[in-house]
């Protein structure tokens, strides 16, 4: 009888143990869905800042090509419009050749800026005015009204954002 009385001692305290066991393996448990919760929250939050990461990169890198085009164009279209003037000129075959090297100089450094993304817009007669992408300078009674009339210098867009509206005459 004593020997039974032990083993019911033993078994009530084997009982107890792996009733104590079971609620840490589930504290444990709970413990192990907290950190995993946690882990994917961690994840996600850092996937999303390489996304937001990304976009800001690619806003500077944007911004920076818009500022350096918007500061480069004055002078192409001063460039632009020297060449043009001197196609009116009488010259010698010297000034000849160093005007189709400035026009060289002048056609690599469109290209440039057409490796950035920006193109030069230049809206035909007869398009229909859009204020989005032309900038009316002056407005005409001749033509169709709503129509550009004549273009008086080029627009520029930067992938798909109008940097400089193209200036136009405009039928009235």
């Amino acid at each position: 009888m004593k020997k039974d009385i032990k083993v019911c001692k033993k078994c009530i305290e084997l009982e107890k143990k792996i009733s104590e066991l079971a609620l840490d393996i589930d504290k444990v448990e709970d413990e192990k869905h907290v950190i995993k919760e946690q882990l994917m929250r961690a994840l996600a939050d850092y996937h999303n800042l390489v996304k937001n990461s990304e976009k800001r990169n690619e806003i500077r890198y944007f911004q920076l090509r818009k500022n350096l085009s918007q500061n480069i164009l004055p002078q192409m279209d001063s460039l632009s419009l020297a060449i043009e003037s001197s196609k009116k000129i009488k010259m010698t075959e010297e000034i000849k050749l160093w005007l189709n090297g400035i026009e060289s100089i002048f056609d690599s450094m469109k290209k440039v800026f057409e490796d950035i993304g920006l193109k030069q817009y230049m809206p035909k007669k007869g398009d229909k005015f859009d204020p989005t992408k032309h900038e009316a300078v002056s407005v005409i009674d001749k033509g169709n009204s709503g129509e550009i009339y004549d273009l008086i210098q080029p627009g520029y867009i930067l992938d798909s954002t109008v940097i400089r509206p193209a200036r136009v005459v405009v039928s009235k």
